[in-house]
This record gives C-alpha cells, structure tokens and sequence, in this order.
C-alpha cells in the first residue's frame, strides 16, 4: 500500500484589516459681527441739483475786441450783450426767489395747506423761468460766438441770411423763419417716431412691402 504524499503547502495568510479611524476636523467658528449698521443719512437736494446747473458759479462771459466784430454786426452784439446782462439779472433773481422757498420748506414754516400748495406753484414757476432763462443765456453766448467766427446771421437750416428785422427781434436765433419751421417739423417728427418706438413714426415714412404672390395668381 502506497502511501499518499502530503504535499505541504505554505498556509495563506489572510491579510488583516486595518480598523481606520476617520478624524473629524473640527468645524470653523463664523465670527458674527455684532456691530450696528450705520444708517446712511440722505441730504435735502442742493439747488445745483435741483436747477441743473450751479448759480453760484462764474458763468463764461465772452468779450469780443472791436477787430472780431463785422461792421454789419455791431448793432446785434451790442443787443446780445445787453440781453445777456438782462437776462443774467433775472436768474439771479428767480434763484434767490427759489432759494428763500426751499429755506422755508426746510424750516417746515408753513402757515396753511393753501398757503403751502401757492409756495409750490411759485416756486416750480421760478424753477421754469430760470431753466429757460439759462438756455437763452447759452443761445446768446452761442450768437456771440458765431458773430465771432462769421457764421452769425446765416440760418443753419436754409444756409441763407436772416433777415435784419429777425435778426432785431431775436438776435440770438440760429434760424430764418422758413428755417424755423422746418426744424419744428423735423423736431415734430422725431417726437412721433420715439413715441412709436420705431424710426418709422409715421406710417407715410414706412417702406412698402410688395409679395410676389399677388403677381403669380
């Protein structure tokens, strides 16, 4: 009887499983700023803000040498420079007007609800004739430059002279009469075409589709 052979193989060993402990790292601490908001506090508007433009600064004043001035010219700057201290005369005063109002409604001095609505009214009066007036000053100050330059009295629009007698009622204008109203038009048209939302406001003015399926039938 053959004996069997024991083979003797090398015992397998199992590999132990290592425990891993998870770490948890500790959560960071949010520092919460306990501190009051500053509450931003507005300031009353400054008539600058109002008028659009600061009364109290130099305006530019242009002063034109006898050389600068065509002989025709004369008499139409002597006009503009008057106009220009009249009308100068009369925003300063329509400021101090609407500055004695505004220092009355920051006292919150008013005597009655009527009284109050009557301020109101005259000051944003005030408030008109002073825009207006501040854009006959730059008009004047853009003639005074034009006599300058030897552009005055020729009409932007037409590209002709303007006659003397307009010239004499308006000596700031940049357009004859014709010249005039052809800008109002135009002024007239754009004003049509924003509040169509479209460049063509007027429905004449829109190009016309043709289909070439009307042809064929």
């Amino acid at each position: 009887m053959i004996a069997a052979k024991k083979t003797s193989e090398p015992a397998v060993e199992k590999p132990v499983s290592k425990k891993v402990t998870a770490t948890i790292a500790p959560a960071s601490k949010v520092l919460v700023d306990d501190k009051p908001v500053e509450k931003r506090v507005l300031g009353a508007a400054s008539l600058a803000d109002i008028l659009g433009f600061n009364p109290k600064e130099k305006r530019t004043n242009t002063e034109l040498v006898e050389s600068e001035i065509a002989k025709k010219w004369k008499k139409y700057y002597k006009l503009l420079i008057d106009l220009r201290a009249h009308v100068s005369d009369e925003i300063n005063l329509h400021t101090a007007d609407t500055l004695k109002h505004n220092a009355r409604d920051d006292s919150g001095n008013t005597s009655s609800p009527a009284d109050s609505g009557t301020d109101s009214f005259d000051r944003d009066f005030a408030l008109s004739l002073v825009s207006s007036e501040q854009d006959a000053l730059v008009e004047i100050e853009e003639a005074i430059l034009r006599i300058k330059e030897g552009t005055y009295g020729v009409c932007e629009i037409t590209e002709k002279a303007i006659p003397a007698a307009r010239l004499s009622a308006v000596p700031f204008t940049r357009y004859s009469v014709e010249g005039q109203a052809e800008h109002e038009r135009n002024q007239y048209r754009k004003s049509n075409q924003i509040a169509a939302g479209g460049i063509f406001g007027d429905v004449s003015d829109a190009p016309k589709l043709v289909s070439n399926d009307d042809d064929e039938e």
